[in-house]
């Protein structure tokens, strides 16, 4: 039985419980329902509610499945996980190891047994404090900021909130404006998407004193993006009763005005509040310190940093780390392991003269909260696989380091690293020995291990027709379907042959997430999505 695309957008409307399935299409359409498996030929049976049979949809017509609202039914044990060289992370913790083969076992898979020479990383301890936040699987607790022009002076900052947030009088007027101004960011499976504009993306209350912020980001036309961290995303403070008649005389009540240049707005505190400002392009990066003195003017300032000739190319993607701590002043910037840049002091934002001159005795508190704005207003951007935890205060990143030969281990408490050789995993041990020295160090001590580079490291594209599975926070487990139902995944693996999936410990099931790059710029694809029965 054939359904037209009307009937099928139509279903798509109807309200459904946050914890039920969405599936969405390769051209950003989607429908809420029931994933009930992968059947032969490699279609996807989907059930609904109001319907008396389920769907049969093809999976070459489908981006993704999020399972649940993106929630998994059982919390993980373990954060813990393995690293292949395809790029998988398998959730689980390691049982056994040698020069042949490792033992894992695994919340989603089981029991199972890897070759040795495809691990690329065990990762006993990922997240080197508390976590406080993995996604972004869900738009809940984001925020997209709007910037409106109120005078011909300039403009403030305002937040973007939902219409059924506000009373019904001013729900009209919600509307026209995101007519007239249409989001700048939109999320879409596991990921948010850059579209088109300046409107900067937030997340608030997030960090902490000593925080370690990663996250994936892929791009198109040239990387250059603000990424506000700390940021606490405050007006000006009103200005002192002395200064008001002064404030006045200068006509702008004691608020800094927005200045838009070739459409991007200059005055960082007017965007992020208090903030520091990170701004990532393709061969330079620095910090800004943003924020507003007691005053209420507009303060900013670059600060000074140290910097390695690490580069990014016009178009691809890149994991990128930031490691601060505001006590010490100090920030530390990765690029895919590797360091680029590091900013000490970033607490002092002028000499004592300039602030005694300017009538700033304090500098401005910090906030607690993240946002990204691409400032290319054209260009896509992708952000993907973030993760916020404690940082412990690790200054050197186990990829930066890794060596042709040597295995490199890294220690919880942010001081210990080895090199040298893991020569064997056993009773929660790894045994590790080198030119000095043989140890025996509990996994529960070991942050992460990155085994010496293999020459097979380069990943090869993945077939057509591969499912990836995601699980929260961490882990991804990709092969090609075998068969399916609403509990487990079979898959035929690259490296463990046959795997059978835990879904109930999955988040999300991804077909074609990797391309096009941005499904939700791609909308020239003209594919029949016509559900068969």
């Amino acid at each position: 039985m054939n359904r037209s695309l009307v009937s099928l957008f139509a279903l798509s409307t109807v309200a459904f419980a946050a914890t039920d399935d969405i599936l969405r299409f390769t051209n950003g359409d989607q429908l809420h329902g029931h994933f009930q498996g992968i059947g032969e030929g490699s279609v996807i049976l989907w059930s609904r509610d109001d319907l008396n049979a389920p769907l049969t949809l093809k999976s070459e017509n489908v981006r993704h499945v999020i399972l649940r609202g993106a929630h998994p039914q059982t919390d993980p044990s373990s954060y813990a996980y393995i690293t292949l060289l395809n790029g998988d992370q398998i959730p689980g913790e390691v049982l056994s190891f040698d020069s042949k083969n490792t033992r894992i076992r695994s919340h989603a898979v089981g029991e199972v047994t890897l070759p040795s020479e495809s691990i690329a990383a065990i990762n006993p301890n990922p997240f080197s404090g508390k976590l406080q936040y993995a996604g972004p699987f869900s738009p809940d607790g984001w925020e997209i900021l709007r910037f409106e022009d109120k005078n011909a002076s300039g403009g403030v900052r305002v937040e973007v909130k939902k219409a059924d947030d506000k009373p019904e009088d001013e729900k009209k007027d919600i509307a026209e404006d995101e007519k007239k101004e249409p989001s700048a960011w939109q999320h879409a499976g596991s990921a948010w998407y850059h579209l088109k504009g300046m409107q900067p993306l937030a997340r608030k209350n997030c960090f902490g004193e000593s925080s370690l912020l990663r996250f994936r980001m892929a791009w198109r036309e040239r990387l250059n993006a603000n990424i506000a961290l700390h940021a606490d995303f405050m007006p000006p403070p009103e200005p002192k009763e002395g200064d008001e008649k002064e404030e006045k005389k200068a006509g702008n009540n004691g608020r800094q005005p927005m200045v838009f240049f070739n459409g991007m707005p200059q005055n960082q505190a007017a965007t992020f509040g208090n903030a520091l400002v990170l701004n990532i392009y393709q061969t330079y990066f620095s910090l800004t310190r943003c924020g507003y003195d007691e005053n209420g003017k507009a303060i900013s300032q670059r600060m000074v940093h140290t910097q390695s000739a690490v580069q990014l190319p016009d178009s691809g993607e890149a994991t990128i780390e930031v490691r601060s701590d505001r006590k010490k002043g100090l920030l530390m910037l990765f690029i895919n392991g590797q360091y680029a840049a590091q900013w000490e002091d970033i607490d002092r934002l002028r000499n004592a003269e300039e602030m005694k001159e300017e009538g700033a005795s304090d500098l401005p508190a910090l906030g607690n909260g993240f946002a990204i704005q691409c400032t290319n207003a054209n260009a896509p951007l992708r952000l993907s696989d973030l993760v916020i935890s404690e940082w412990n205060g690790i200054k050197d990143s186990a990829y930066s380091m890794s060596h042709e030969k040597r295995d490199i281990v890294l220690l919880n408490n942010g001081t210990d690293r080895y090199s040298g050789e893991i020569s064997a995993i056993k009773d929660n041990k790894a045994y590790f020995k080198n030119s000095y020295s043989e140890l025996e160090i509990p996994l529960a001590e070991i942050s992460e291990i990155v085994f010496a580079k293999n020459e097979k490291s380069e990943s090869s594209e993945p077939a057509d027709g591969t499912v990836t599975a995601r699980f929260y926070p961490s882990g991804k487990i990709s092969g090609l379907p075998l068969a399916s139902d609403q509990k487990t995944l079979h898959l035929n693996h690259a490296t463990a042959s046959r795997l059978t999936i835990d879904l109930a410990t999955a988040i999300s099931l991804e077909f074609s997430d990797e391309n096009p790059f941005l499904e939700t710029m791609d909308n020239n694809q003209e594919k029949n999505l016509t559900p068969e029965k």
